[in-house]
């Protein structure tokens, strides 16, 4: 039960988009072995983010909340699988990004807590 959440300082293309859901997508199954049907991503585009008394131009924050607990080295590989495509998708450096973890023991789906 997956839920990535991402705030990105920068426009998105459509393009770029399903490309950057995509690509966490398949991080999250790769890294943390969950079942691609329930990895739900969110993207908010041209966010105003500040850091040290900044606004960034190019900036981007994601928060991951996973069902369960998770191990440092798969968090420590998923944030620089996130810093990579972050780069690589809108030129913006890793010193410009944060990404926070959340283990959730109740977690409801279909109307029920699982």
């Amino acid at each position: 039960m997956p839920m990535i959440q991402v705030k990105l300082t920068t426009p998105v293309s459509a393009e770029q988009d399903a490309k950057l859901h995509m690509a966490l997508t398949n991080a999250v199954v790769d890294i943390f072995h969950k079942p691609i049907e329930y990895v739900m991503v969110h993207v908010e585009k041209e966010a105003d983010l500040w850091m040290a008394g900044q606004k960034l131009s190019k900036g981007g924050y994601l928060s991951a909340s996973l069902m369960g607990n998770m191990k440092n080295d798969e968090c420590d590989a998923f944030t620089a699988k996130v810093c990579e495509i972050f780069k690589n998708e809108f030129d913006i450096e890793g010193a410009q990004v944060y990404t926070t973890f959340q283990s959730i023991n109740q977690w409801g789906w279909d109307g029920k807590i699982l």
